[in-house]
């Protein structure tokens, strides 16, 4: 860490610092600055203050309830260099915005912690329906949702001007699929079968 902390940084370290478990693994800090930096560059490039405007409910850290975000959005530089787990936080900010790999994430956009497995049945991931990318990514001990959706083109018949079904778009088994897992966090990115059958983005 040297100079100045930036408005961005700080803001972006906040976030990884404030929704990491209180362990301080390098890995799942640093894993999480690269998600919410890698969902910026995929969305048109955004900084990651327009990233909390465009998406408020993206992080729950940044809420005003999370003392970890909040000690570091309220701490002077000072007091960040001496502190291991908030300069970590400092340290993979910088590099997450520099897009300066290895990134633990491996490509997430998103991710979870514990409360994945505390309140599993009513997780968005788990509705929508996801699949371990590796059993490895399964810390929580939780099994895979998986349901198979077929996608048809929507075509306006032309004699009757009804919208009908056309051929097959797409198919997948689940809108989520894991890239790593660190601490006590779980990285996701869409599968790429359900963006291909709904046309969707990946970054969305």
């Amino acid at each position: 860490m040297s100079g100045a902390i930036s408005e961005e940084v700080r803001l972006l370290a906040a976030i990884a610092y404030g929704e990491a478990s209180t362990a301080n693994d390098p890995h799942e800090i640093g894993g999480i600055a690269f998600a919410v930096a890698n969902r910026c560059r995929a969305w048109g490039g955004k900084t990651v203050s327009e990233l909390r405007a465009a998406d408020p409910n993206y992080s729950y850290a940044w809420d005003g309830s999370n003392a970890r975000f909040n000690k570091l959005m309220r701490a002077p530089d000072s007091e960040i260099e001496p502190n291991p787990g908030m300069k970590l936080a400092v340290d993979w900010a910088q590099k997450a915005l520099a897009n300066d790999g290895p990134d633990p994430s491996n490509g997430a956009f998103w991710w979870d912690g514990l409360d994945f497995k505390t309140r599993y049945a009513s997780r968005p991931k788990v509705l929508d329906g996801f699949k371990w990318g590796s059993p490895s990514d399964n810390i929580f001990g939780v099994p895979e949702k998986r349901r198979e959706v077929i996608k048809y083109w929507r075509v306006r018949n032309k004699k009757t001007g009804q919208i009908v079904d056309g051929g097959e778009r797409g198919r997948y088994d689940s809108v989520w699929v894991s890239t790593a897992a660190h601490g006590g966090t779980v990285f996701w990115r869409h599968n790429p079968d359900y963006l291909k059958a709904n046309g969707a983005k990946a970054y969305r």
